[in-house]
């Protein structure tokens, strides 16, 4: 789920959309110019060496354009089309939000009273968290939840009543609402909340409330959705290897939802249309404001780097040129995937690649941008090839650093089960020369590379799941390791998790 962010420290805030007046269709075509943008996407496509994408564009009343390119799976000759299913990943949380705005239409919860009036089973480790956390703190990422903490649990087999109890163990690394920290956790605890007041799973909300109501009938919120049929999108490495997929129907709407390119332009439309969709309305135009509204300044973002790009709902927005942009992205095992909508005119774009981290759907936002905005001044497209490097590495494990002090125990010194109240039993196996790990009552695997003296990095096949640096104490005169305490490595993707202490 999308990890390229940078967090800022501002006040909550409330920015109205900028008005726009809508162009005419023609005036739209003839900016956007079909057969040059086509002939553009498919030099793109090879440029970055994707195997298959889809890209859609939509207005308020039609899809103007969606088309497949290259192909679902390696060197396989069956093509990508507008129905084939992708995991849209991070992408997910936008779909979301625009599923729990319709339990706000119906008056079963709000985005301003705290969640835990109609959902008392959410509790976070901070109290006054606990007492005033809204819907919107949650979908723009201001609860105070470390950013992406909390991330692992996905992957444990912890049902959706234990994810949400276990929330109360994640120690908050900020304060409430005092910065923007992207949390997929955060998310869930969302979502399941809104779920819970409706008397419905997570799932079944992003179904019921938004999916079936706006006909996306190849879309699904759970992975199971991408195995209907074989017409479905393998992810690829940046090397262009097979990768396995990437399963977190766990914390449903942060990143599971499976969908196409035919399907995700109904949706557009409905959005770009202020929630109206073929004569009913889905979404009250003011509930779809709200969605778009800045909720939280984020720091720089966006092509040209809008020193306040805002966190919205399960979205953001900035500005380009001097028109509001609303946007949503997404990465998982072996995809990309990008939504761009300019309310403004009325227009927008969705890009979904086959490819590890690839900026292969940027570019192509940046062009779209540029064809119906305007030239920027900027060459974007250099631009963006340059921040290839950026995401690359967050899949980079980092490097012991130059001064690290050898190991001075053995290896069975650092066996053992050791637990945490948030995410279970870990459990240190010596293999060879080697320390195996065993995580939750499912023992899903992981490993200790040593780092320095008494500290290891934790790794794990899932290159979506972030490293962490564990460092290790003894008890005076122990011969076992007596627990350890989790850290994050400067200028590198890792996550903190956490104390453990071994078990009696």
């Amino acid at each position: 789920m999308d990890r390229i962010r940078r967090t800022a420290i501002f006040a909550p805030l409330l920015i109205a959309a900028v008005a726009q007046s809508a162009w005419p269709k023609d005036a739209i075509a003839q900016r956007l110019d079909e057969r040059s943008f086509d002939e553009f996407i498919r030099a793109t496509l090879r440029s970055y060496s994707v195997p298959g994408a889809v890209v859609a564009v939509a207005d308020a009343s039609a899809t103007v354009f969606v088309k497949g390119y290259g192909v679902r799976q390696g060197r396989s000759p069956s093509p990508v089309n507008e129905n084939t299913r992708f995991q849209i990943a991070s992408l997910s949380k936008f779909v979301t939000a625009t599923a729990i705005a319709t339990l706000v239409g119906q008056g079963v919860v709000s985005w301003d009273v705290p969640v835990h009036q109609f959902s008392p089973d959410t509790v976070l480790a901070e109290p006054y968290a606990t007492e005033n956390a809204s819907l919107r703190d949650y979908l723009s990422h201001r609860t105070g939840l470390p950013a992406y903490a909390g991330d692992l649990l996905a992957q444990l087999g912890y049902s959706p009543e234990e994810l949400m109890r276990r929330a109360r163990f994640l120690p908050f690394d900020h304060s409430f609402r005092a910065e923007w920290a992207y949390s997929n956790y955060g998310i869930f605890l969302g979502q399941r909340s809104a779920a819970q007041a409706a008397g419905i799973s997570a799932p079944e909300l992003l179904s019921k409330g938004i999916l079936q109501p706006v006909g996306m009938l190849r879309s699904g919120p759970t992975q199971a959705e991408l195995f209907k049929d074989d017409n479905r999108a393998t992810g690829h490495n940046i090397d262009g290897s097979i990768m396995p997929y990437e399963n977190v129907d766990a914390f449903s709407g942060a990143g599971a939802i499976v969908s196409t390119g035919a399907d995700i332009a109904r949706w557009m439309r409905m959005l770009l249309a202020e929630g109206k969709f073929e004569g009913q309305q889905i979404l009250a135009p003011r509930t779809v404001g709200q969605i778009f509204a800045a909720s939280m300044v984020q720091g720089p973002g966006g092509p040209l780097q809008d020193p306040n790009d805002c966190a919205g709902l399960g979205c953001e927005s900035y500005q380009f040129l001097g028109h509001r942009v609303i946007e949503k992205n997404g990465a998982l095992n072996g995809v990309r995937t990008i939504v761009t909508l300019i309310p403004g005119r009325n227009i927008g774009i969705a890009v979904f690649a086959n490819k590890q981290l690839t900026v292969f759907p940027e570019a192509v936002r940046a062009e779209f941008l540029e064809r119906i905005l305007g030239h920027s001044g900027r060459d974007l497209q250099k631009q963006i090839r340059g921040e290839q490097v950026a995401w690359n590495s967050l899949v980079e494990i980092p490097k012991p650093p130059s001064g690290a002090k050898p190991l001075r125990r053995a290896l069975n010194a650092f066996t053992g089960r050791f637990v945490n109240p948030l995410y279970g039993s870990l459990n240190v196996v010596r293999e060879g020369d080697s320390l195996h790990v065993r995580i939750g009552d499912h023992d899903y695997p992981a490993r200790l590379t040593h780092w320095s003296d008494d500290s290891f990095l934790l790794t794990f096949d899932n290159p979506d799941t972030a490293p962490g640096l564990l460092v290790f104490w003894f008890d005076t005169g122990a011969d076992h390791a007596s627990g350890f305490a989790g850290s994050k490595i400067a200028n590198a993707f890792t996550i903190d998790y956490g104390r453990f202490e071994r078990a009696g």
